[in-house]
C-alpha cells in the first residue's frame, strides 16, 4: 500500500470519528461480558493448524474484518494530496525540538478534506528520525 493510500485511509478514519459523538464509559461495571474470539479459529469454525492456512485463509479473514468494522476500505478513486506547513516553532521544548503543524489536504472530485498533523522533530538532526502518529480528535492544543 503506498503512502498516499495510507494517509487517505487514516484521514477517512479520523474524519468519520470526529463527526461521531463519543460518550466514554468510565465505569467498568457497565461493560457487558465479552470473550474475544480465538484468532486461530476461522470463520467457518475450523482451527488453524499450519502456516499455510494462516497465510491463505485466516489472515485474510482478519484483515477483512478490520476493513469492515474498524478502518474501512481503501479508496479506489483517484485523489490528489498536498501538504502545507501552517506553523513552525524552532525552539519548542526548551530549544530541544522543532514543532511543526502541517495540514494534509486530500482532493477528490467530491471536494477537499483536511487533516492536521502536529510534529515534534529533534533539533540539530539531519538524518531521518522515527515518529509516532497518534489520533487526536480535539485539536493540537
Amino acid at each position: 500500500m503506498n503512502g498516499k493510500k495510507i494517509v487517505l485511509s487514516l484521514f477517512v478514519v479520523i474524519y468519520a470519528s470526529a463527526v461521531t459523538a463519543f460518550d466514554a464509559n468510565y465505569d467498568e461495571s457497565k461493560v457487558p461480558e465479552y470473550t474475544l474470539p480465538d484468532p486461530l479459529v476461522m470463520l467457518n469454525g475450523d482451527v488453524v493448524t499450519d502456516a499455510k492456512t494462516w497465510i491463505n485463509t485466516r489472515r485474510p479473514e482478519i484483515l477483512q474484518l478490520f476493513e469492515e468494522h474498524v478502518y474501512g476500505k481503501t479508496p479506489t478513486e483517484a485523489f490528489k494530496m498536498r501538504s502545507e506547513v501552517t506553523s513552525v516553532d524552532e525552539n519548542a521544548l526548551d530549544g530541544k525540538a522543532i514543532r511543526k503543524e502541517v495540514a494534509l489536504i486530500v482532493s477528490t472530485q467530491q471536494g477537499e478534506l483536511q487533516m492536521n498533523l502536529l510534529l515534534y522533530l529533534p533539533k540539530g538532526t539531519e538524518e531521518a528520525v522515527p515518529v509516532f502518529v497518534g489520533l487526536n480528535f480535539y485539536g493540537n492544543h
